[in-house]
């Protein structure tokens, strides 16, 4: 993972999203479900295979749950934008903000509640989905208006390159009519 202190001198950290501790309440209640029905099963006698093996799905499940949790990032720099996401594979985005394509928000029922959401976000090498990203919307914002930032800040040395260009070819062009008005060739 990427820590702010591997920052170049010339970057400024924007923001990061990790998830937070309220991404763990459902898999909690989930838990406690888990224990209160393997409890209750104890105590009644009927402890059966069927059980066993839907408490089993829910724990991989809850389980699952967590590492993706647990393993998703993202940070956003002057620069770039990193990102990790996956548990056993995980993939790695570090690109520079003027190499994104586009950036997409996608929030479930749940998710407009809490206001995280799946941000994906597009370049010329793929497409990388970051799952649970609180405040999802004000991330893509605030990513969009980097990008406009760094957009204009190209634009604008491409116009100081350019004027400079033609006013030294200007320079050019009047010292040679200076050098023909005075008789020299």
């Amino acid at each position: 993972m990427k820590r702010t202190n591997e920052l170049s001198k010339d970057e400024e950290l924007i923001m990061m999203a990790r998830s937070r501790w309220t991404s763990y309440v459902l898999p909690g209640l989930l838990a406690a479900a888990y224990g209160s029905g393997w409890y209750l099963a104890q105590k009644s006698g009927e402890d059966t295979l069927i059980f066993h093996l839907l408490m089993a799905a829910i724990a991989v499940w809850g389980a699952r749950f967590f590492a993706r949790r647990l393993s998703t990032y993202l940070m956003l720099t002057s620069k770039r934008i990193y990102g990790e996401a996956g548990v056993f594979v995980t993939k790695t985005l570090d690109v520079p903000l003027d190499r994104v394509g586009g950036v997409y928000v996608e929030k479930t029922p749940i998710g407009k509640l809490t206001g995280r959401g799946t941000v994906t976000i597009t370049t010329s090498g793929g497409r990388f989905e970051f799952p649970y990203i609180p405040s999802a919307v004000k991330f893509r914002d605030a990513l969009m208006r980097q990008i406009e930032l760094t957009q204009a800040a190209e634009d604008r040395k491409q116009t100081e390159a350019m004027a400079a260009a033609i006013a030294k070819a200007f320079r050019q062009a009047e010292s040679r009519r200076h050098h023909n008005r005075n008789g020299m060739v």
